[in-house]
């Protein structure tokens, strides 16, 4: 009754859904492309008839990220096996495209409707169904298990709040939660939170983080390359400001104005979590701050093209694909989301590679990682600009402390790393079954 209840609610909000994604396509028109497939209709050719079919839901960008290691260990363990990855951003299928091109099919993710859902899972009759990290859809679980279909939630975490929230919808999310064949958690507090709402204790297990897993010599290169196309393998000091947002920039910007005034030579990376912003950045932010650099025009796009000038002392990076591989080869990164109550974004592209992590207080979506890493001393945190700004000074004339602060963070990812080889040897297993 409850699951009826829901997806009739659902079906009473699908129009408002569809106009949103047309008004956000004024700005993004990749939001209209292929509207139909919200549906589960107008879906291209899938899988020949003699090929499995993986369907693996990646919501947007970071999702995307967090399970490409898992993707093409699964491709290369199987290479008979069609992957099919759902999207629900614009950036999310970007991510897709550049990540796997032609290997996988990329298709949007349907509405959670029955309808649509019953359509989707006609179409491509997976053989098995990946959603990953916090992806509860009660149809989406539902039709799998009427289809017999094996269902895991890869990289799962679930954050105190999140379950405070399914604990208010429990007798929708836990029929859901019992349903999936394997929940495999980032950490024992995840596994727990999700054994209360009603997973099956017998087939949830603590996996680890396959962000530990980074594919590091793809992102090395990648690196390499960009820095050399950038004009930024000579020695200037390299500020990353990653996956900032609203409300972000303006105190980025200011804490590095202070950087500057010391070292004109100090150059900081701007990338926005969502880069269509990055009009509204150059008109709110840079801007009206052009004073403290100088005047006039201070920065540059990278989708200019052009190698930085040697006097330019902002870049935005509003491209996609370059983030994870930027991260690893600057001095010094601030992870955003954190100094907005947004909840953070993984720092472990960075730490990865030893390259000193700063964080604000706003880290819930990453709380034991960021816990961890600051306990040790592989990060530090930051609660204002001002605070900010001291730090970038700080590490600026300290470059022991900065790799010090980087070998900490390098060696608590190593400690971490493993949970690929977990979580695809239980995707092998649903398979095998």
């Amino acid at each position: 009754m409850t699951l009826t209840l829901y997806s009739l609610l659902l079906r009473f909000l699908v129009p408002g859904m569809l106009l949103r994604l047309l008004w956000r396509s004024r700005l993004n028109p990749a939001y209209r492309q292929r509207l139909l497939q919200r549906l589960g209709t107008g879906l291209s050719h899938g899988a020949p008839s003699t090929s499995s079919v993986i369907w693996f839901h990646a919501v947007s960008v970071g999702e995307t990220i967090a399970v490409a290691p898992i993707i093409n260990a699964v491709l290369a363990a199987k290479p008979h096996l069609h992957v099919v990855v759902t999207s629900t951003t614009p950036t999310g299928a970007a991510q897709v495209q550049r990540l796997f091109g032609e290997r996988v099919q990329n298709l949007w993710a349907p509405i959670d409707t029955p309808g649509a859902v019953r359509r989707f899972y006609e179409h491509i009759r997976p053989a098995l169904v990946v959603l990953v990290e916090t992806e509860i859809w009660p149809n989406i679980i539902h039709a799998a298990k009427q289809r017999r279909v094996p269902i895991m939630l890869a990289n799962a975490r679930l954050s105190a709040g999140s379950a405070r929230g399914y604990a208010r919808v429990s007798c929708l999310s836990r029929p859901a939660l019992a349903a999936f064949s394997v929940i495999a958690c980032q950490q024992r507090s995840d596994a727990r939170r999700f054994i209360a709402l009603g997973a099956n204790a017998q087939t949830t297990t603590v996996a680890g983080s396959v962000k530990f897993d980074l594919e590091r010599e793809r992102l090395a290169t990648q690196r390499e390359r960009l820095l050399s196309q950038l004009g930024l393998l000579q020695a200037r000091l390299l500020v990353l400001a990653a996956s900032t947002h609203p409300g972000e920039e303006a105190q980025v910007i200011q804490a590095f104005s202070e950087l500057y005034r010391r070292d004109a030579n100090a150059l900081l990376i701007i990338a926005p979590r969502h880069p269509d912003r990055v009009s509204q950045i150059e008109r709110d932010v840079l801007k009206p701050m052009a004073a403290d650099f100088g005047g006039g025009c201070y920065w540059q796009r990278r989708s200019g093209g052009e190698p930085l000038k040697p006097d330019t002392p902002v870049m935005i990076l509003d491209t996609l694909g370059e983030l994870s591989a930027l991260a690893g080869g600057v001095d010094i990164c601030f992870v955003g989301g954190s100094l907005v109550d947004h909840g953070g974004h993984n720092p472990l592209e960075a730490a990865a590679f030893g390259v000193p992590v700063v964080t604000g207080l706003h880290t819930t979506n990453f709380r034991l990682i960021y816990r961890e890493l600051v306990r040790a001393g592989g990060a530090l945190c930051v609660s204002n600009a001002a605070e900010l700004a001291t730090t970038l000074i700080e590490l600026q004339q300290n470059p022991q402390r900065r790799s010090a602060i980087g070998d900490v963070a390098k060696r608590y990812v190593e400690l971490n790393r493993g949970a690929l080889v977990r979580q695809v040897a239980l995707i092998k297993g649903l398979l095998e079954d």
